[in-house]
């Protein structure tokens, strides 16, 4: 492919990962662009033959863009490759599923929801070795737009030297973040943010249950702990770690920390084997410590 492969209101089916493998020519313009209702894409491979920088993050960079599609499928895809990132989920798009994908070697994020999305699942994903965070949930103030709402990110195997977090709600509401494996990452492995600097919406409603966060944060001078809370603008509240299991942190175990406003924040039924720096430092917040281990 030498343009943009607009899939609008279509299912396409490959053979398989192995057998359908599409190939976009041009590095700056190779997005597989999915519109319109009960759009759906299955069972094949997309990479890019060679990739330029990440530059200003275009969407037409990407390998997969779904664009204010409603009702969607992306299942069993591998995506290889891309200049910006893997599956990008924007312009409120409503109703999807992602699940049972692949996705490597890109140059931003793995999976990224923003512009206000709604009603997503993304489960059952492998995320290794992409350019930015593995999959990430982000609601920027600019446009007015609604936050990236009602999403579930569940059964994922993220991480593998990836080069940011691994899964992240950087402005978002009512997420439910559970069953995931997140390892080997530069920074935190989950990561639950009201950012200054790119000037996201707050943060309500968060779940991060049953996970397994392990040897994250390994990026000098940043020294990210496994699990960290952090808000340098606005407000962060209801946010609740259950039953998770957080160990090896490069640096330190879980942080909440900033200086804007961090409400209730909750850890009920943790263990935390932690052997490198503290275990715990909590600088903000209303912190909630409910039969935890190793805090």
């Amino acid at each position: 492919m030498s343009n943009l492969f607009v899939v609008d209101g279509i299912r396409v089916v490959g053979a398989g990962k192995s057998s359908t493998v599409l190939v976009s020519t041009n590095p700056e313009r190779g997005s597989i662009d999915l519109k319109g209702d009960k759009v759906e894409l299955r069972n094949l491979k997309h990479e890019y033959k060679t990739t330029v920088p990440r530059g200003n993050g275009a969407h037409e960079k990407n390998s997969i863009t779904v664009r204010s599609a409603t009702n969607f499928v992306i299942d069993n895809v591998h995506v290889n490759k891309s200049s910006t990132a893997g599956i990008m989920i924007t312009y409120g798009s409503a109703n999807g599923t992602v699940s049972n994908n692949l996705v490597e070697n890109t140059g931003a994020d793995g999976i990224h929801m923003t512009n206000s999305t709604n009603a997503m699942t993304v489960e059952n994903n492998v995320v290794r070795g992409v350019g930015d965070d593995c999959i990430a949930v982000v609601s920027y103030k600019d446009g007015a737009d609604l936050p990236v709402r009602n999403i579930t990110v569940r059964g994922n195997d993220v991480g593998y030297y990836s080069k940011a977090r691994g899964i992240t709600v950087v402005g978002g509401m009512d997420v439910l973040i559970e069953n995931n494996k997140i390892q080997d990452t530069q920074m935190a492995g989950v990561y639950i943010s009201v950012e200054g600097s790119y000037n996201t919406q707050d943060v309500n409603r968060v779940k991060v249950n049953n996970n397994t966060i392990n040897h994250t944060g390994m990026q000098k001078p940043q020294n990210h702990p496994n699990i960290l809370v952090f808000a340098s603008q606005g407000v962060i509240d209801n946010v609740e770690f259950n039953n998770n299991m957080i160990t090896n942190g490069v640096h330190r175990g879980i942080g909440v920390w900033g200086n804007a406003t961090i409400k209730n924040i909750t850890f009920r039924q943790n263990t935390l084997i932690n052997t490198n720096g503290p275990a715990t430092t909590f600088t903000n917040g209303i912190i909630k410590l409910i039969d935890n281990i190793g805090f």
